[in-house]
């Protein structure tokens, strides 16, 4: 096997756990509700780099939504669709667009998500660290098995 086919085969794996982890994060932190975040992630290799792609709202559940920061338009929309999906019932003589409402504005007011300190679940980074930390060795081998190979041309020709 050449030293690209070898790089290719841990970005595959490298790709493919990531995914893995990051979509076992969203179920273990309790941030998977409608399952489009999960089931959006996919990953391409790009040379020797991978790039993992996502649904947009993906940087507010990982990263929190600051206090008085812009909510989309239709954001109660969401809301109540998310309370539909969580199972998540109106107050006693509410309307569920109108519990959805003060959801929204408590998050305005106060940010997103409570129980992570409004700062975010971090499950993008806490998945990607650990899958890196775990590869390591193996692109390291890859890495210098190319290297290898391009040294015992140099010798050979020269």
């Amino acid at each position: 096997m050449d030293r690209e086919q070898l790089i290719r085969r841990v970005l595959e794996r490298l790709g493919s756990e990531a995914l893995e982890r990051l979509r076992a994060n969203l179920s273990k932190d309790k941030t998977r509700a409608s399952n489009n975040l999960h089931d959006s992630m996919y990953y391409k290799i790009v040379g020797s780099s991978i790039e993992i792609f996502m649904s947009s709202y993906a940087m507010t559940v990982d990263e929190g939504r600051r206090a008085y920061a812009r909510v989309p338009r239709g954001f109660a929309k969401d809301i109540e669709r998310w309370m539909s999906f969580k199972g998540i019932s109106p107050q006693r003589g509410k309307t569920t667009m109108q519990s959805a409402k003060a959801i929204a504005n408590s998050i305005y007011r106060k940010g997103a998500i409570k129980r992570f300190g409004y700062s975010g679940s971090n499950f993008i980074d806490r998945a990607v660290n650990n899958v890196m930390n775990e590869f390591d060795d193996d692109l390291l081998t890859a890495w210098m098995s190319g290297l290898e190979d391009e040294l015992n041309k140099i010798e050979t020709n020269g």
